[in-house]
């Protein structure tokens, strides 16, 4: 019978261990360089920009003994830069019966109503109003105009 000898071991030899060491230092890398880019915001599903109000210059909101609303905006003086903006605000979760009350105080306002915009929204109640407004685009930047009687340039807001 053959004497019992001790098993050596060599340990670190072969592939695998090759593989296995260069694996943590593409890890170690990796991690090294994303430790040092600079953290940037989760992207959103989409960038949706709230339109720019400006001031109203008159309000109109369904009351008992009011006027309608085409009754309204035919006593209003108006511009054709001035928009109606009609915002009807829901509480929950369903924007659809908002959505149907905008929609019907537009039929309601008819031919007078000029360029129109409808802002549905969340809020605490259930809510509808429509605004006089001077946010057209156009009128929302400042404009460049001579000065007259002299040679600078002034802001027109």
């Amino acid at each position: 019978m053959m004497p019992l000898q001790p098993m050596l071991l060599r340990a670190g030899v072969g592939w695998q261990y090759a593989l296995t060491d260069l694996s943590l230092i593409l890890f170690m890398v990796a991690a090294s360089g994303l430790a040092k880019a600079p953290v940037t915001a989760k992207p959103q599903a989409a960038q949706i920009a709230p339109p720019a109000l400006a001031d109203a210059v008159a309000i109109w909101r369904p009351a008992v003994g009011a006027p309608s609303l085409d009754t309204w905006l035919t006593s209003q003086s108006r511009d054709p830069r001035q928009r109606l903006t009609i915002i009807a605000s829901y509480a929950g979760g369903d924007a659809a019966p908002a959505s149907a009350r905008a929609a019907a105080m537009l039929a309601q306002a008819g031919t007078t109503s000029g360029a129109v915009r409808i802002l549905v929204e969340p809020g605490a109640v259930d809510d509808i109003s429509a605004a006089l407004t001077w946010d057209v685009a156009a009128q929302l930047q400042p404009q460049t105009q001579q000065i007259s009687g002299s040679n600078r340039q002034g802001t027109a807001q």
